[in-house]
């Protein structure tokens, strides 16, 4: 990389990035990459997403290069970066909803056989298998979906990341699937 280029400024290097200079675009992402990598991974706790959002980031900076109007590369990149890290967890929610709804269809599919059971049976039956859980897990699974606290405030009540609140919910989705099943065929 040549020794103009580095000492640029960002101004500068917009203007050479708007008429494709592939050097100012290098430029600008060694120049960010480790700072828009740090604040994505903080919010996101995955490498991978990170990976993911930062390619993203910079692959729309170099396709949509000749429409941004940036006055300012660092707030841009910032602001850029944190729209595709929600993006990326509303995408996350999406799926683990769809995935609970499935679980939960599975469980309702398979603790009713040709006749229905009353919904009192299946209350002492859920509170029988919540018992068997480990004491956090139950706890976060009735906080969710017994008195449908969102994740967030779930997390924030207990002290816990968003992620492992989701790992407990789904540690016990996948608890109550198995154990309804075995209930079931043996009841």
């Amino acid at each position: 990389m040549s020794e103009v280029l580095t000492h640029m400024s960002d101004e500068e290097l917009l203007i050479l990035l708007q008429k494709g200079d592939h050097k100012a675009f290098e430029l600008i992402y060694r120049r960010y990459w480790k700072s828009v990598y740090g604040f994505v991974y903080h919010n996101l706790g995955s490498k991978e997403d990170s990976e993911e959002i930062l390619h993203d980031l910079m692959l729309s900076l170099w396709n949509r290069r000749e429409e941004l109007k940036i006055e300012n590369l660092k707030i841009y990149l910032f602001i850029a970066s944190r729209n595709l890290i929600n993006k990326s967890i509303r995408s996350q929610m999406t799926l683990r909803r769809y995935r609970e709804f499935q679980l939960m269809n599975q469980i309702h599919e398979t603790s009713t056989s040709d006749d229905m059971i009353n919904s009192e049976e299946f209350d002492k039956k859920l509170n029988i298998l919540l018992q068997k859980m480990p004491e956090k897990t139950a706890l976060i699974f009735r906080m969710s979906k017994i008195d449908e606290i969102p994740v967030k405030l779930i997390a924030s009540q207990l002290s816990l990341s968003e992620k492992a609140v989701e790992y407990h919910l789904t540690k016990s989705m996948k608890f109550l699937k198995k154990n309804f099943k075995n209930f079931y065929s043996t009841n």
